[in-house]
């Protein structure tokens, strides 16, 4: 929890309880337990059509009318992102196609000009489609509030700093009557955004369509377009193969001479107490299932396969049935059809990635169905801000007195000067605040609120 590595698909924060892994059934009988995989993800075995955007298009449609069925309750989550917005579009389509009422939709929205505000967006698809809206208005914004209600009802810690704004849109479901609520969760993994494909470019010595995609997709990035260019050099030019092997022979000679030089620090290596790190084998768990191998993500069907098999994947999909189901309300994702996700996955890179536009395919399924705006539309929201804001706003008691002047319980577990040290700075300097340091100090105190439920001593 406190590396953010669900790498253990049968871990549980309990001694002597197991989980059944993802994928798996099991058989008891009296001789033991079997374990046994049924099935996983294989890229489609059929020949793609000459149009992949028409196939995209028809096989998402067929999943969003799918789990429209058994219920005429149905609503959608509407965040005025391109993957709810698709699913939303789609499902007010079939709605009015069969007669049956506006579809509810749920967003949240936040204060107008805050880098947070969607409500742009999403008043763009509310315009062009019959939707009864509920638009749940976002103001101080509380992290830890009703928490021991939450990790009750998760039934230990979990990886999801946004859980109680996600539970805010299941319980105004839950009270306007929706059973069933459609969620575009896992657009980004299931559709991809394509990122192998530069690595492909690069590896295939198409440096002048790198050059073209980069052009286009350096904005979205964050970064220069120069600067992402050399890095692809850097890796794969043939020039620069040469001055690699030198300077690995040169920190191979001051190696020899000086010693062993320190490993690149992990995200989590300043809040994991080193004692527990050397026991569980943090560091050698984090580079074999927290890492992407560069033989990976030097292929985008590769990165792409990647993405869908890592630990957090089922992680989310626990959390957020738990949670939905304490409103008696059922998630249900379009995006993960199985046939939809084996499309994707046999889609070469130019179909997910194209001017710098991930998750190409998507976009150009949903022309005439998603509003311009939201189809062509980059950037995707940062809740950093929001977190840090509410922590400190609504929390500053708790925290001091859970990372400081309570600090004990949590000793065994977190590197307490060193989170100490993170939650300092972000006092000082709040709107400095890096993501890494919010997940320090909300994992260190989600740590410490757990510890005291499950040993009877409420905080």
């Amino acid at each position: 929890f406190l590396a953010g590595l669900p790498d253990d698909s049968q871990a549980t924060p309990y001694a002597e309880i197991f989980r059944l892994p993802e994928r798996h059934s099991m058989m008891v009988a009296g001789h033991g337990i079997a374990l046994r995989r049924y099935w996983q993800i294989e890229p489609s075995q059929r020949p793609p059509r000459a149009h992949a955007a028409e196939e995209f298009r028809h096989l998402f449609a067929q999943s969003v009318e799918n789990r429209m069925r058994g219920t005429s309750a149905v609503g959608a989550m509407l965040s005025g992102g391109l993957d709810s917005s698709s699913i939303t579009c789609l499902a007010s389509l079939r709605a009015a196609a069969t007669g049956n009422p506006k579809l509810k939709t749920f967003s949240l929205v936040f204060d107008k000009g805050s880098s947070m505000d969607e409500k742009p967006f999403i008043d763009a698809v509310l315009d062009g489609n019959p939707l009864d809206a509920a638009l749940i208005a976002v103001g101080h914004y509380a992290p830890f509030a009703e928490f021991e209600r939450i990790l009750e009802e998760q039934e230990g810690t979990f990886l999801a700093p946004g859980l109680s704004l996600t539970r805010d849109l299941y319980r105004t479901a839950g009270a306007k009557g929706v059973k069933v609520l459609l969620d575009g969760h896992g657009g980004d993994e299931v559709v991809s955004q394509g990122h192998g494909h530069l690595h492909e470019l690069a590896n295939a010595g198409r440096w002048l369509k790198l050059w073209r995609e980069l052009r286009s997709a350096a904005n979205t990035y964050g970064d220069g377009m120069l600067p992402l260019y050399f890095k692809f050099l850097t890796i794969y030019g043939p020039a620069w193969r040469i001055a690699r092997m030198r300077a690995a022979a040169k920190r191979l000679v001051r190696k020899v001479r000086r010693g062993p030089a320190q490993a690149p620090r992990a995200a989590w290596a300043g809040l994991v107490n080193p004692d527990l790190a050397g026991r569980t084998d943090l560091t050698e768990r984090f580079h074999r299932s927290g890492y992407m191998p560069a033989a990976v993500s030097a292929s985008e069907a590769l990165t792409h396969r990647w993405l869908l098999s890592t630990g957090l994947v089922p992680h989310a999909f626990e959390v957020l049935d738990k949670a939905a189901a304490n409103f008696g309300v059922e998630p249900r994702y379009p995006f993960w059809d199985k046939p939809l996700v084996e499309f994707c996955l046999a889609l070469p890179g130019e179909e997910k990635l194209k001017d710098g536009f991930g998750r190409h395919v998507l976009r150009r399924a949903m022309q005439g169905v998603l509003p311009p705006a939201v189809q062509w539309r980059r950037d995707k929201i940062d809740f950093t801000a929001n977190l840090v804001n509410g922590m400190l706003g609504n929390h500053r008691e708790l925290l001091d007195r859970l990372l400081i002047s309570d600090s004990e319980r949590i000793a065994p577990y977190v590197n307490l000067p060193a989170v100490a040290a993170v939650y300092d700075r972000m006092l000082r300097q709040p709107e400095q605040a890096t993501l890494p340091d919010v997940q320090h100090v909300w994992r260190a105190v989600s740590l410490s609120l757990w510890l005291r439920q499950v040993e009877g001593n409420p905080a």
